[in-house]
């Protein structure tokens, strides 16, 4: 048996992830904080499906996570992340500490004790960063440096990993048209007319793909790589 993960599977992005993956691994499990949609994700997907309601900020959520997984681990996709976008001086504690909580320490952790499992040799893991990570964005402060600190694990756990036989990827969005971007919509849609050169949203589709690529079909020789689906962002200043 082999299982295939993926973590904020109820969201834009994470979704997509679960339909391009789907069959890629004997039981797939989908894992965010609200039931009824990944349920209705897996009713969609078709084939040996788990669902699991978890926040990934927490060690229960890591438990439930791994007592979901049979046999070995194929591969994993961390898609789970919240958005924050505020001016520091506008945020509170509670908003700064459940920000790196969420997009930063819970994952982290939970890959540590995803270690400690059996993993199918040669396997994967993809780590959705963001844009956000390498620009110096207004209003983007602590959600960046958090992307940022899980890029930086991610391009070390490459180095780490490859004697195990794991290889560690980074795809870091620019502007996908999912409800993350939230109230901004409109202000990131203007962003995006001005300064991306395609000049246009992403899709959730168009990052699947990118995972898909790097889970299933790149060299096995690819690993600590980042590959940002951008529409062109970061080539401009």
């Amino acid at each position: 048996m082999t299982t295939g993960l993926v973590v904020g599977a109820a969201g834009g992005i994470g979704r997509a992830c679960v339909q391009a993956l789907a069959g890629s691994a004997e039981l797939l499990i989908l894992c965010a904080r609200r039931r009824e949609p990944l349920e209705a994700l897996a009713a969609e997907t078709g084939g040996a499906t788990a669902v699991v309601a978890a926040d990934v900020a927490t060690a229960e959520g890591h438990e439930a996570i791994v007592a979901a997984i049979e046999g070995a681990l194929a591969w994993v996709v961390l898609a789970s992340g919240m958005p924050l976008r505020k001016p520091l001086a506008e945020l509170d504690a509670e908003e700064i500490a459940e920000t790196f909580a969420t997009n930063l320490v819970g994952p982290t952790l939970l890959l540590r004790r995803l270690l400690e499992l059996p993993w199918q040799k040669p396997a994967a893991v993809v780590v959705i960063g963001s844009i956000s990570a390498s620009r110096s964005l207004p209003r983007r402060s602590v959600y960046g440096a958090s992307k940022a600190g899980l890029e930086h694990l991610a391009r070390s756990l490459a180095a780490e990993l490859a004697p195990a036989g794991i290889r560690v990827n980074v795809v870091s969005p620019g502007v996908i048209d999912t409800p993350f971007l939230g109230d901004d919509t409109a202000a990131l849609a203007s962003w995006v007319d001005a300064r991306v050169p395609l000049a246009r949203l992403g899709s959730p589709d168009e990052v699947a793909s990118v995972v898909r690529y790097l889970i299933l079909d790149s060299p096995r020789y690819l690993t600590g790589a980042r590959i940002a689906v951008d529409g062109g962002a970061e080539t401009v200043a």
